[in-house]
């Protein structure tokens, strides 16, 4: 019986295979094809790159019926089917492929090619220092070609690695690069002075820093030992006639570190082919205290031709003791200012020159309450006889300023710009002389004017080198300072200074804003040359 039911069993099988022959149906595979990649496109760094492209399919070509994934160095940059990205990739040659999938097949078609990076970024440039999920990063847009876009947050892309943690200012030194960490772009990052390439806006080599071995190294044939090196501040003096008349340079930096004073001077007459350089390290205060975070001249203006004439003088302050202090640019020792009053338990947070001479402005504080001092200081050796160390007076600015309040001296203007959450001041300068209060009545904007809610707030403020048009660096982020999530919202304004007519608004460019400069590349004061108006032709 058994053996029957296998016998059945295995005619049935026979059977149902012999009907199965012949009933397979074959279909073709939508084979696809991709056009208008070149093996080799070229593109300039931070440039927008666009490539249209064209996909046909034996069966159908309908677009929407694909995925698409651009790659560049092993890493996704697009999921469109055309690209439009800003090239943020390193100078030189990047293996790139384009993918495309069949969504209903899951089949794929690549298209490898190579993308060849070039550098471009030496021109006239907007560039912002920004916070974005924590850590440093720069934005960068030139100004010297029409239809350039903003390359936002560039610099992890380009490098593959982060600019620090702790962002705090851009400065920029003219000085020749070839390799000199005292040179094109200095950037204030974990309480260190990174220095980047005023061409490429990279590292000059990797991790070159304006540090204790930088001072040591140039200050001393028998260097001390200097463990760490946290800066607080810095401030470059760029004058470009050397000393005695003759054609050359002369750079100072002074830098705040350890609640010390380190400085370096480089004197440079080509025509002679002289070099000198000058450094002085670890300068203390004479009452044995700790530097504030903050360093300021009392005397910072043009000559009509191309220099600056500046104090003798660069003033300090004993954050330890509430003491203001002084020394020459020189090098002499620092000294305490005479006959100026204590502000025990307040610090220096920003202090500046004003377009009077022998006056300058600091902000002070507690902590909670902030504080305005306008100051009378000698601008020269010869005047300390005559111009007395003094506070003409001092106004309590709670409320008005805070910590993060930015100021700007006009150069010929008895005026400064301030900014102030959403708003942004002018005030009259000689109004403090007899300690009148700064009121809400000198905003002259609000953030409410160029289309934001009561959220948004100014960070961080520029004026271009010919005083036309104000920069101001502008946080969606509400309470959130480090720039968290996937959307950017750190914006840009360009103001018509005399106006105050929007010129551009740049959005989702940044994380939250720090710092924010016009990267000239040619040293020109105020825009001139040898005195004559040279037009900026910043093309926003």
């Amino acid at each position: 019986m058994k053996k029957i039911f296998y016998i059945i069993a295995l005619i049935i099988i026979i059977t149902s295979c012999y009907k199965d022959m012949g009933n397979y149906e074959y279909n073709e595979i939508n084979k696809i094809s991709v056009k208008g990649i070149d093996t080799l496109v070229s593109c300039d760094q931070m440039d927008i790159l666009k490539i249209p492209v064209t996909i046909e399919g034996t069966q159908y070509s309908d677009t929407s019926k694909f995925e698409y994934a651009w790659e560049v160095n092993k890493k996704i940059v697009a999921t469109t089917k055309d690209l439009e990205i800003n090239a943020n990739f390193p100078i030189g040659e990047n293996e790139a492929r384009f993918i495309v999938t069949d969504k209903a097949l899951g089949t794929k078609a690549f298209k490898v090619f190579r993308i060849n990076v070039s550098s471009a970024t030496a021109g006239d440039g907007i560039l912002i220092l920004s916070k974005v999920d924590g850590h440093g990063e720069l934005s960068f847009k030139r100004l010297d070609k029409d239809g350039s876009a903003f390359s936002p947050n560039y610099y992890a892309s380009v490098t593959g690695s982060i600019l620090g943690i702790n962002p705090k200012k851009i400065h920029r030194n003219f000085a020749p690069e070839s390799g000199n960490a005292n040179s094109g772009l200095n950037i204030e990052i974990d309480q260190k002075l990174r220095s980047l390439s005023d061409q490429t806006i990279v590292a000059i080599t990797p991790n070159k820093y304006l540090d204790q071995y930088f001072f040591t190294s140039r200050g001393s044939v028998y260097p001390p030992v200097i463990n760490t090196f946290d800066v607080a501040a810095a401030q470059h003096i760029y004058l470009s006639n050397a000393p005695f008349g003759m054609v050359g340079h002369k750079r100072n930096l002074f830098v705040i570190a350890n609640g010390q004073l380190f400085s370096d001077e480089l004197v440079q007459i080509p025509a002679m082919n002289v070099s000198l350089n000058t450094t002085k390290i670890q300068k203390t205060s004479p009452l044995k205290g700790m530097l504030a975070p903050a360093m300021f001249l009392s005397l910072f203006e043009p000559t009509g031709k191309q220099d600056y004439k500046a104090s003798d003088f660069i003033y300090l302050f004993d954050r330890t003791y509430g003491k203001f202090l002084y020394t020459a640019l020189s090098g002499d020792p620092i000294i305490e200012m005479p006959k100026v009053k204590d502000f025990v338990g307040y610090d220096l947070i920003y202090a500046t020159h004003t377009s009077l001479k022998n006056y300058s402005i600091a902000i002070l504080t507690n902590g909670s309450a902030f504080k305005l001092v306008y100051l009378k200081l000698p601008t020269t050796n010869a005047e300390i006889a005559t111009v007395s160390f003094s506070v003409i007076s001092e106004i309590d600015v709670s409320g008005i300023i805070n910590a993060e309040t930015k100021i700007y001296p006009m150069r010929a203007e008895p005026y400064i710009y301030f900014t102030s959450g959403n708003k942004l001041y002018y005030h009259n300068i000689r109004s403090l002389e007899d300690g009148t209060a700064i009121t809400n009545s000198s905003a002259i904007a609000d953030l409410t004017q160029y289309g934001y809610d009561a959220n948004a707030k100014i960070t961080c403020m520029n004026i271009s080198r010919t005083e036309n048009e104000i920069l101001l660096g502008v946080s969606r982020y509400g309470n959130d300072t480090d720039g968290k999530g996937e959307e950017l919202k750190g914006d840009l304004l360009v103001l018509e200074r005399k106006t105050l007519k929007l010129v551009k608004k740049y959005e989702s460019v940044s994380g939250y804003p720090v710092d924010v400069i016009i990267k000239y590349q040619k040293y020109l004061r105020e825009g001139k040359l040898d005195g004559s108006i040279v037009t900026d032709n910043l093309k926003f």
